[in-house]
């Protein structure tokens, strides 16, 4: 049953423009780390054309997130004249501001999110909400990086997402964080949900195993020629034989001025760690929504199974794509691995 809903529409100051009570087809992508997605199509008319202009802010009444305008097409094919409205979430016009300076950051990968965004050219109506969720530790130096992007490799380090929701009465964006569940059989806080065969909510899967880029042992090699070279090891285990996979990390550029010696050796761990890699296992599943907002959400982390292969992996729900178009809704969910990712300095 596809769900009811109308459509709001703000402008950028979120003041109030109308109501989009019709619409021929939506894309609607909501993505756990990175920045969502929309594609809506509309027809015009006198009342639909205030809709269409840049920065205008689209508000489903029964979403989380908001969208921004970014992108807007008009085509019309003699019977009708439509246009066609494209963005991304709110959390993208993070993607607007750059580092400015160099910034040296040791603590919790949280407040090293809301030094980023307090160092920033500010947005006038952006809040930045406090939260009460644990991260663990983190170093970096960031100069000159964008920001939206740099909080993103944040968040697949720690784990915890991020977004901007509107606050249509403060007339405000608000910036806050929020974590995905554990679904699995491994805790009994909340409910437990898997995709399976035993279930019924497997459409496809695809199975892949490559140890070809595992890399468990990393010597760092920062300032310094022969042996007065500061060099660093990291490693993820006790590993020997076989099992030792070894790379050295030239890190030379890695500045040491104004850090201690200790704070030095942070920062080239972290590039050790950061090319540090596990062998790949993963599960490709396209999943049937059922139970969708209910039993699971964006985040979770669930069991996915597919009994006749003997495979059962944890995966975390990173993308849900919604789409409504000639009266038919179809939703799919994308797995990712619900561990965090290595933080890494490198560019994508």
């Amino acid at each position: 049953m596809i769900p009811k809903f109308d459509i709001y529409v703000y402008d950028k100051n979120l003041n109030f423009i109308g109501i989009i009570d019709f619409f021929s087809s939506l894309r609607w992508r909501r993505k756990y780390y990175d920045y969502g997605e929309f594609e809506l199509h509309i027809p015009i008319d006198d009342q639909t054309k205030k809709f269409l202009a840049k920065d205008n802010i689209i508000i489903r009444e029964d979403a989380i997130e908001a969208g921004i305008i970014e992108s807007i097409k008009i085509s019309d094919d003699s019977k009708k004249v439509e246009a066609t409205v494209i963005g991304r979430f709110l959390s993208s016009i993070l993607t607007r501001r750059i580092v400015k300076k160099r910034i040296n950051f040791s603590g919790k990968i949280l407040d090293g999110e809301r030094k980023l965004l307090s160092e920033m050219t500010p947005f006038s109506k952006l809040e930045i909400r406090s939260t009460t969720i644990e991260s663990s530790s983190i170093v970096f130096q960031c100069t000159y990086k964008n920001v939206g992007d740099y909080l993103l490799k944040l968040s697949k380090t720690s784990t915890i997402a991020h977004r901007i929701v509107p606050d249509l009465q403060q007339k405000k964006f608000i910036y806050e964080n929020y974590q995905g569940l554990d679904r699995t059989e491994t805790q009994s806080l909340n409910p437990r949900y898997e995709f399976s065969e035993d279930k019924g909510n497997i459409e496809k899967a695809d199975y892949t195993y490559d140890s070809k880029s595992e890399k468990n042992y990393a010597l760092v090699g920062g300032q310094g020629e022969g042996d007065a070279r500061i060099l660093v090891e990291v490693n993820s285990g006790d590993y020997s034989d076989l099992d030792l996979r070894e790379t050295f990390v030239d890190a030379k550029s890695e500045s040491n001025s104004n850090l201690t010696a200790e704070q030095y050796k942070e920062i080239l761990k972290t590039k050790g760690k950061e090319n540090l890699s596990d062998s790949v296992e993963s599960m490709e599943v396209t999943a049937y929504a059922t139970d969708y907002k209910n039993g699971w959400d964006l985040g979770d982390i669930v069991n996915t199974k597919k009994e006749s292969w003997g495979k059962s992996l944890k995966k975390r729900i990173v993308e849900i794509e919604e789409t409504i178009e000639n009266s038919n809704q179809k939703i799919y969910a994308t797995f990712g691995d619900p561990l965090a990712e290595t933080f890494s300095e490198k560019e994508d």
